[in-house]
């Protein structure tokens, strides 16, 4: 320490410590008690007088945070026409060497320059003589102007210290001066017997206070004066910008710089005195630097909620929050804000250790959970609600730190809401939202403020992280859910893609959700492989890449997205299905698409939405819609791999006969479909449990000859993959094709129907197509004069006009085609019926 530094000490020592530091006093007053607008003769608090006591702040009153460490103290303002007096009575007997003390100071009244004069004198009786006024210290003593408090003491005349009453009398008159006097503050009054104190103050600890202060604790009150000035405090040869009392014994040095987290310091402290003027050997402190207000996320956590507290309970009827300490050092919670959607409360000056609880409640409620552990009182505390309600626990700059949220089904039922349990989290170190796992308390006492929570569960496990899907919102925005929760740890460097996009921002939706906002479109139709590095689980475990395809699919038109397979009659304890099937190369998207039946009226009815977001079907794609996938799977068992979709309910098909309607996202009927029993295959004996098949794709659901019941070898129907009756090739250049040739019509291989397609180069042709046998006997007429399209196709079952199974042979088709000039047309095919062996 410099020599000039010591020169100073000693220099103002005698100006502030003349007889020691009390530590034990007989008889004091620190004015807290409200005082009595009371004059001489009367006692405006006991033992003590004042000529003119009032409750305002004028004369003599008392005064609101002006006394020593913001507590309140007696104010005599002297004026022109008034100077303050005051007596006190003292009972000196009963002390073996009594002696006074007392704080004092002046703040600033006004612009004038006149000071506070104060004197005192001695007598034996309130009303009786006294002795010659003495001043304390000089005219200067006591100056208009903001002073800190100093102590006073005063000796005691020998003469009077056998007495049994004594009055001590201060007079605080109007200075000379100009313009208004000072105005003069006491506190701390004491008189007795004084043990004094000749040990040095101590340091007990020091930490970190904020990001560049250190909190430096001292065994006892130090001096206010010097403990404040910088060059006391030397930190890796750095004095502090700015040294502060925070009370007594607690100094908060402030440096430039920020400190290191985690770093060791060593922290020097040289002639600190106590108020007697004991002086701190030169001390050097070493700690480890933690900023108490760097309170990352989830390392202090809302561990319990009492929202609707009951009167008739052991738990008091108080709302409350409780806090856990999950992080690893030492935590300043003054200046944190407790809010929900209405109001927010800021935290007032609190130190938690780790692995602590700390209950805040209303300041009007909360002695009386003051018995369950640490309590920290709460202004303008923020109601919760019973019905549901959201609780944010964020820095004073608003980072946030927890939430979590609540409502009625949380606790289960209404008896539990409204019973008085508090809810809680099994686990506070899970470091994602544990809004979801909150749970009524089962403690007998409803709730456990202040203690472990009676469902603490540390092994909480996580279903195994993975991306459940992964689908685009639109061109520039894709949305990724996850199967458990994970740490919102994510940066879009950890996001990569294959063909090449990249990630502009990255959104948190949920504990389970991300949305990514892409810097460039995506293309319809092609497939990305989405990539994503970096991830962490609500534990903090690293987690391997995750990867999936997404594809930007596009929006149906008519023909791209049919009805292609219906059960409408299923044997008992099965269920139905509708099967729609993509009919085109793209990817579609299937989103707000719906199923629906026809009413009286003749509009859709019954509409019943089966399209998720983020639904897509891929090229040549199908889709079995029902209400029991596994059922379905147990009813069709070679199509167990197909492609199912299972709904709460599908709009009523009956068995009789109906029509299935496909549905656009806008309403759009996309198709129709008429069905009855009578589409099935003649020869079938019993049609429960068949479903009907589409055959093309090209031809319309409205011409019978376009659906067949399924093939019995692929178990009667084929959900979710492609039908067992379908036909593949397309039309070739010839007008009249026959496929296949050779067909069994009880389906003992291959379909049990051929079918006859026609493609022509104009509309406006009439046909007629019939089946005749090698005798040339009429067998079946397929079409009679039928106006033709460009293209058609019919279907023959090997049946006769009767309905009954022709022999094993062949036959000959003959088509004769008409148009209206007189052009004329005439085919003829062999087709071959064969026979199981």
């Amino acid at each position: 320490m410099s020599r000039h530094f010591l020169e100073k000490l000693l220099i103002i020592i005698p100006i502030f410590f003349e007889l020691g530091n009390p530590i034990l006093f007989a008889q004091n007053q620190d004015f807290e008690s409200s005082f009595q607008p009371l004059s001489y003769p009367e006692e405006f608090l006991p033992n003590w007088y004042g000529n003119e006591v009032r409750a305002t702040s004028a004369r003599i009153f008392q005064v609101l945070n002006q006394g020593r460490n913001g507590s309140k103290g007696l104010a005599v303002q002297p004026i022109s026409t008034f100077d303050g007096k005051i007596w006190i009575k003292l009972t000196p007997a009963q002390f073996e060497n009594p002696e006074l003390l007392f704080f004092a100071k002046t703040i600033q009244n006004g612009s004038g320059n006149r000071p506070a004069l104060v004197f005192y004198s001695w007598g034996r009786k309130l009303d009786g003589e006294f002795s010659e006024p003495i001043q304390i210290g000089n005219n200067t003593e006591f100056p208009n102007s903001n002073q800190e408090f100093r102590r006073y003491n005063i000796t005691l005349p020998s003469h009077f210290k056998s007495e049994e009453e004594v009055f001590m009398s201060l007079d605080i008159r109007y200075g000379p001066g100009s313009g208004s006097a000072a105005r003069w503050i006491m506190d701390d009054f004491e008189f007795g017997d004084i043990v004094r104190d000749e040990s040095p103050p101590r340091v007990i600890s020091a930490k970190g206070y904020d990001s560049n202060s250190v909190f430096i604790q001292f065994s006892e009150r130090v001096d206010p004066v010097f403990s404040i000035f910088s060059i006391a405090y030397e930190l890796e040869d750095e004095n502090p910008i700015s040294v502060q009392l925070k009370s007594d014994s607690l100094v908060i040095a402030t440096f430039e710089r920020k400190l290191e987290s985690a770093k060791s310091y060593g922290l020097s402290i040289r002639q600190i005195p106590d108020l007697e003027g004991n002086f701190l050997q030169d001390t050097t402190v070493t700690f480890t630097f933690f900023d108490p207000t760097d309170i990352p996320e989830k390392s202090l956590v809302i561990n319990e909620l009492m929202p609707a507290p009951r009167a008739d309970q052991e738990l008091p009827n108080v709302e409350y929050i409780e806090l856990f300490h999950a992080g690893d050092h030492e935590f300043r919670l003054g200046g944190l804000k407790l809010s929900n959607s209405r109001s927010t409360a800021i935290l007032s000056e609190f130190w938690l250790n780790p692995g602590e609880y700390l209950i805040l409640a209303p300041e009007n409620q909360a002695a009386q959970l003051a018995s369950f552990g640490k309590v920290l009182p709460i202004k303008s505390w923020p109601t919760l609600l019973n019905s549901g309600d959201q609780m944010f626990l964020s820095s004073a700059s608003g980072m946030f730190i927890d939430r979590i949220s609540y409502s009625t089904s949380t606790w289960g039922g209404n008896v539990l809401a409204n019973g008085g349990y508090s809810l809680e989290v099994p686990n506070p170190f899970f470091l994602c939202d544990n809004s979801a796992f909150l749970t009524p308390s089962i403690d007998k006492l409803r709730g456990t403020p202040g203690i472990q929570n009676s469902i603490f569960d540390p092994k909480t496990e996580l279903v195994n992280l993975k991306i459940e899907s992964a689908f685009f919102v639109d061109s520039k925005e894709i949305l990724v859910a996850f199967s458990s929760p994970i740490l919102p740890k994510l940066d879009k460097e950890n996001i990569s893609f294959t063909p090449v996009l990249k990630a502009d921002t990255l959104i948190f939706f949920s504990t389970t959700e991300i949305r990514l906002i892409l810097e460039t479109p995506a293309e319809a139709n092609s497939v990305y492989r989405l990539v994503l590095d970096g991830l962490k689980d609500c534990f903090g475990n690293e987690i391997g890449d995750l990867s999936i395809n997404l594809v930007l699919p596009e929006i149906p038109e008519k023909g791209e997205l049919i009805i292609n397979e219906v059960l409408f009659d299923p044997r008992t304890g099965d269920p139905k299905f509708v099967e729609v099937k993509n009919t085109t190369e793209k990817y579609l998207n299937l989103e707000n698409l719906a199923l629906a039946n026809i009413n009286s009226a003749g509009l859709p009815d019954q509409l019943r939405v089966f399209g998720k977001k983020g639904m897509v079907l891929e090229p040549k794609g199908y889709l079995a819609i029902t209400t029991a996938t596994q059922a379905l799977k147990l009813a069709y068992p070679k199509s167990i791999q197909g492609n199912f979709l299972q709904i709460p309910t599908l709009p009523s098909y009956p068995i009789a006969g109906g029509t299935v309607v496909l549905l656009f996202s806008g309403g759009e009927i996309a198709e129709t479909f008429k069905y009855d029993k009578n589409l099935h295959h003649p020869l079938l004996r019993n049609p429960k449990g068949v479903s009907l098949e589409r055959i093309s794709d090209q031809s319309p659901t409205t011409l019978s000859s376009n659906w067949q019941s399924a093939s019995g070898n692929e178990d009667y129907a084929t959900p979710g993959r492609n039908n067992s009756q379908a036909l593949d090739i397309e039309f070739e250049a010839e007008i009249i094709q026959i496929d296949p040739e050779v067909f069994d019509p009880e389906g003992s291989s291959g379909p049990a129907f051929t079918s006859i397609r026609y493609q022509l180069d104009m509309a406006g042709w009439v046909g007629t197509f019939k089946i005749y046998s090698a005798a040339g006997q009429l067998i079946q007429t397929l079409a009679q004069n039928q106006i033709l399209g460009t293209n058609g196709m019919f279907t023959w079952t090997g049946t006769d006009s009767t309905g009954k199974l022709v022999r094993a042979g062949y036959y000959v088709l003959v088509a004769e085609l008409y148009e209206l000039g007189g052009k004329t047309k005439v085919f003829k095919k062999t087709i071959v019926v064969a026979t199981r062996l």
